[in-house]
Formats: structure tokens, sequence, C-alpha cells
């Protein structure tokens, strides 16, 4: 990569900015189109970082170039019933992955996955999940991920 950059874990003072660039991720995807729901998502994104960042349910990291958050990652953790191949039951489910648009293709998400994996380990997690744009697809697997096809949803 020919880009100076840093990775970092993410804090609470950087709360503004995680918004900022999951903000930036839902207009592109076109979940966010007025400003009264971006002001909505604002509101109870804060909310959730503040506490989700405090208590290690929510762990990001950042790359950054000249001081400036240019991509972010984003991972939450929780507990199920444990299993045969989890006994702990500690799960993490990878989202939020965004690079804003000049600094894509320079390998950034790679090295984000790549720290988000590392904590994964340090901390116990077993199994890792996610739902992979098209974009994101190639990457994640060439990191090993697997397609599982059973999943469902309802919005009630």
């Amino acid at each position: 990569m020919n880009l100076p950059f840093e990775i970092r874990k993410a804090t609470i003072k950087d709360i503004e900015e995680l918004i900022r660039l999951r903000l930036e991720l839902f207009k592109e995807l076109g979940e966010v189109q007025s400003e009264q729901e971006e002001a909505l998502v604002t509101t109870a994104t804060k909310k959730y970082l503040e506490e989700a960042l405090s208590n290690n349910e929510f762990i990001s990291f950042l790359a950054l170039s000249n001081n400036k958050v240019i991509s972010m990652s984003g991972m939450v953790l929780f507990k199920r019933p444990p299993y045969l191949d989890n006994i702990k039951g500690l799960e993490a489910y990878i989202l939020n992955m965004y690079t804003i648009p000049p600094y894509r293709g320079k390998g950034l998400a790679r090295k984000l996955l790549e720290n988000c994996m590392e904590e994964c380990k340090k901390i116990g997690v077993k199994r890792i999940w996610l739902h992979a744009s098209d974009d994101g697809m190639p990457l994640y697997k060439k990191m090993g991920f697997t397609f599982k096809n059973s999943e469902m949803e309802l919005f009630i």
C-alpha cells in the first residue's frame, strides 16, 4: 500500500467519526434519504455507541491518513448458549465495513478485518459472521469466510 495510514481501535472519543462514516455508508446504500432520517439515525447511533463502546459490546477499528478517519470496521460481540463448536458461546458479527471512495482498493478493509479477527482470537470468540456486500465478497472469501445459507429474518 502506498498510502501512509494508521490502524487503531476506536474509543468513545471517535463516536462522531463513527457516526459520520456510518451515515456515508447508509447514504451510499440508499438507506438514509432525508435529513429527518439522518437525524434519527445519528441520535440512536450516538446513544448505542456510548453504551456499547464502554462495555465492549461493540468494537471498531479505524484507518486514518493524516489524522483523518478514512475507513472503519464494526463488530458486535454477543454470547449465545454454548454448543459443541463454541463452548463459550462468544460470537462476533462484523458490520459497517466502510472506506470512503478515494481510498478504496488500497487494502484498508483487509487490514481492518485482520484487526477484528485478531481481537476475536484474543478475547476467545469462536465464530465470526457477517453479511457480505458484492464488493466485499472477494475479500471475505480470501480471509476464509464461507457461505451458510440457512439464515432467515423477520422485522416486527
